[in-house]
């Protein structure tokens, strides 16, 4: 289970032609044993892995052929800026994502180069080149002229309609470094917490578009959920309790990546982390934090994801005590469809251990 959050406020982040328009429905899946479930926007989730294939294109020579053969000699003025990207945009839309790097290394610095550059090397299984352009857009979105916030995070969820989720996941960076730009450090602590949670969503539609996809969540949607997890820690100044729950919730959030990508080890390492942190602070009162019942389901989906179904069962068990005792439900409804939830997915548990 991932865990949930608002929805914030399209971003003018000058990202010429990525005009997206797209809607995702909320699900709530809990069929199936060693699934999370995702409740409204997710303040708890299941997660679901089908795979399904897709071919990835192999660099070729330089040949940029529907962009102007002269490129590197045109000024960059406002009407050729537009040209070119619209030019670009149309090459990565249609696939020809080597021919439009091609093209983007040629061209001057720029959010927008940069924002493309790291689609591209995400779509052609470069991780680590795609990861330093992220890197290279964040400090560029995070500089004295940067955009707004709500605006980009306004994008975000225009991409993940349109079920654009590289260009999603690689907005998300940034939005959690530009938060960093609030002076509360309880709205800042809420909202990079926030980023988490949408980020996990993403590496879950990854996952579920196939096999490609599922490994761009693997090697770079990881590590940028990963790194908003050390954002939130970074934070110093919150409230005690609203930090630890911000942070307690980021950790489910990370662990349940880990877990969409088959990775239970590390995901039982921050759901296990999540739990100390809870304990340690609130004692026999973590319980009375949805939170703390996430973090144990989520225990019992990974032992579950492993084979261990006497572990799952056990979780699965105290889940159920904890949600019976958590007072920050968001509303009853929540709380009767977690519960239902959990005891069905117990019970298809059990049926298993049987065969």
């Amino acid at each position: 289970m991932a865990e949930g959050g608002s929805q914030p406020p399209v971003i003018n982040v000058q990202l010429p032609a990525i005009t997206v328009n797209y809607q995702e429905g909320i699900r709530f899946a809990g069929d199936n044993v060693g699934q999370k479930t995702e409740i409204q926007a997710a303040e708890i989730g299941q997660i679901v892995v089908p795979t399904e294939g897709s071919n990835v294109q192999t660099p070729a020579h330089r040949s940029p052929h529907d962009v102007t053969d002269n490129l590197e000699r045109m000024n960059l003025t406002e009407g050729t800026h537009f040209i070119i990207f619209e030019n670009i945009r149309r090459l990565i839309n249609k696939s020809k994502f080597v021919d439009a790097l091609i093209t983007l290394q040629d061209i001057p610095p720029s959010q927008e180069q940069q924002f493309m550059m790291s689609e591209c090397y995400c779509q052609l299984g470069r991780p680590n080149e795609a990861l330093r352009c992220i890197e290279k857009l964040q400090s560029e979105m995070t500089s004295l002229a940067r955009p707004s916030v709500d605006d980009v995070i306004k994008t975000v969820d225009n991409y993940i309609s349109d079920s654009s989720h590289i260009r999603a996941l690689i907005l998300l960076t940034c939005c959690a470094k530009l938060y960093k730009f609030d002076s509360n450090p309880n709205n800042l602590v809420f909202e990079i917490r926030h980023c988490s949670l949408k980020c996990w969503k993403v590496i879950k539609a990854l996952v579920n578009e196939g096999d490609r996809m599922k490994a761009i969540a693997t090697d770079v949607g990881l590590k940028i959920i990963t790194d908003m997890l050390k954002e939130l820690r970074s934070v110093s100044g919150a409230d005690k309790n609203t930090g630890v729950d911000m942070e307690a919730r980021c950790l489910t959030n990370v662990g349940a990546s880990y877990d969409e990508v088959g990775k239970y080890e590390e995901a039982i390492g921050f759901h296990n982390e999540g739990l100390d942190l809870m304990n340690q602070t609130f004692g026999l009162n973590a319980a009375k934090y949805v939170v703390f019942g996430t973090l144990l389901y989520n225990m019992g989906s990974a032992q579950s994801g492993l084979g261990d179904y006497s572990k799952a069962e056990s979780f699965y068990l105290q889940s159920l005590d904890a949600y019976k005792k958590v007072e920050d439900w968001p509303s009853d409804k929540m709380k009767r469809e977690i519960i239902e939830s959990t005891k069905k997915n117990l019970k298809i548990l059990r049926n298993r251990k049987k065969k």
